[in-house]
């Protein structure tokens, strides 16, 4: 059965994602803004408020709030979906995460109330503090694709907007959201149900100063600059492999090649194959994405300009 895409945005998702980007660590090398957007955000709190807050983002685990964002009516500011948010009675918590086909935790208010307090502090000290063209350039963004996905094939539009991410149906999924993010640029990140799958795909907002090149052109001549990248990209020209195959082939440590495939996923150059193994998305395999490497001249040929020389 197929499913439905659709796209959404709303500030509060921005939000969300921000504060994502600042505590997932792990990520803090992969993301464009970097560690030096991670030690500027630091200053803007006091320390015994980031240790608190970082015990709370421990303590959420997996839980995500794109149902409740995907769900609130009306303006979805930060500060409007909180008032909903922190409004909703433990019954209507409940039906919104049981509608997406997702196991309930029993402590689903106490998580509520974490997360709330913990979003208004973020939505305080830093997100009311960015710049609006971000969320001004995220809301361009979705309006620009929603017209696509209407008259176009939905499943070939969410592989272009997440550059390779090819999702295959299943009995259960019955839609795709997708929703534009720019703090966790060109990490693309998704929260998965039995039922509805969110996706933040990588949006650059601004244009390059002049004489620099575009941030995707950087993303795959980088990707492409490394020995080891150009291995697996080889391996993948055969036949779709697992991220297993791909570290006994190569015989490098998990956690370098998983380094490897973030940056040849944010250069678009590899397909990411998901298939639902039981009532979950967890069997993914790699392949070659040609349509990358056949623009690469063009984009080359477009910053550097014509040939002027006589």
């Amino acid at each position: 059965m197929d499913y439905q895409v659709e796209v959404d945005f709303a500030p509060i998702y921005e939000c969300v994602s921000s504060l994502t980007a600042f505590f997932t660590k792990q990520n803090h090398g992969a993301i464009d803004g970097g560690k030096t957007w991670v030690r500027e955000v630091q200053d803007l709190f006091a320390p015994v408020t980031l240790h608190k807050m970082r015990e709370t983002y421990k303590l959420l685990g997996d839980f995500s709030l794109s149902p409740f964002i995907w769900s609130c009516p009306g303006a979805r500011t930060s500060a409007a979906f909180l008032d909903w948010f922190e409004g909703l009675s433990t019954g209507q918590l409940f039906d919104i995460s049981a509608d997406c086909g997702q196991t309930v935790p029993s402590n689903l208010p106490e998580l509520r109330n974490l997360a709330s307090e913990m979003l208004r502090e973020w939505d305080l000290r830093y997100f009311s503090r960015t710049d609006p063209a971000i969320v001004e350039g995220l809301e361009q963004a979705a309006l620009s694709l929603k017209p696509r996905v209407n008259e176009t094939n939905g499943m070939g539009v969410y592989e272009q907007a997440t550059g390779g991410m090819r999702l295959y149906p299943n009995d259960t999924l019955r839609r795709a959201v997708l929703i534009p993010q720019y703090h966790s640029r060109p990490l693309v990140t998704s929260s998965i149900f039995e039922t509805i799958i969110f996706t933040s795909y990588s949006c650059d907002i601004f244009p390059p100063a002049e004489g620099y090149p575009a941030p995707r052109l950087l993303r795959i001549t980088r990707a492409l600059s490394d020995e080891t990248r150009l291995r697996i990209l080889r391996l993948l020209t055969r036949k779709q492999m697992t991220f297993t195959e791909i570290v006994r082939k190569i015989a490098l440590s998990k956690s370098t090649i998983h380094y490897h495939l973030i940056a040849l996923r944010a250069a678009g150059l590899v397909i990411v194959h998901i298939r639902a193994k039981g009532d979950d998305y967890k069997s993914v395999e790699y392949s070659l994405r040609r349509e990358a490497l056949d623009d690469l001249p063009l984009r080359i040929g477009g910053y550097l300009g014509p040939d002027e020389i006589k």
